[in-house]
């Protein structure tokens, strides 16, 4: 068991190595691996691990940065609801700013893609009403 735990934590060092001699220095895998002392594929599977791992760890700080964030907007809406209520104007603009601002956090007011196709006929319709415009 210590045996594994040692190559695993040699296997991660080598692997933050690798990133930092790929990102940072610029060095290609050959490169590495010479410095290394290791042959181009371990260089390169070592990345791999590397930009996994940074991804996992990425992500989780962004889930627990939202988090955060919404909680923070969640405060402000039951601060203020009561304000709002009463009939406080300014106290409902803030809300709808945080209603706004929480449904970008969570992704919910994303663009929705539309795949629209216009034919040679609806551009010579567009144009015959924009010059149907111009006239008036």
């Amino acid at each position: 068991m210590a045996a594994t735990h040692k190559n695993l934590t040699l296997g991660a060092h080598r692997a933050d190595e690798v990133a930092i001699l790929r990102t940072r220095d610029r060095l290609q895998f050959r490169e590495i691996a010479d410095r290394l002392g290791c042959d181009v594929k371990t260089a390169h599977d070592a990345w791999k691990r590397a930009r996994a791992t940074y991804g996992k760890d990425a992500a989780a700080h962004l889930d627990a940065w939202r988090g955060e964030q919404l909680a923070v907007l969640d405060a402000i809406i039951d601060g203020l609801m009561p304000k709002a209520i009463a009939g406080d104007a300014r106290a409902a603009e803030v809300i709808i700013k945080a209603l706004e601002r929480t449904a970008k956090t969570i992704g919910s007011d994303a663009p929705i893609r539309a795949n629209v196709t216009v034919t040679d006929e609806m551009t010579a319709r567009i144009k015959a009403l924009a010059e149907e415009l111009a006239e008036i």
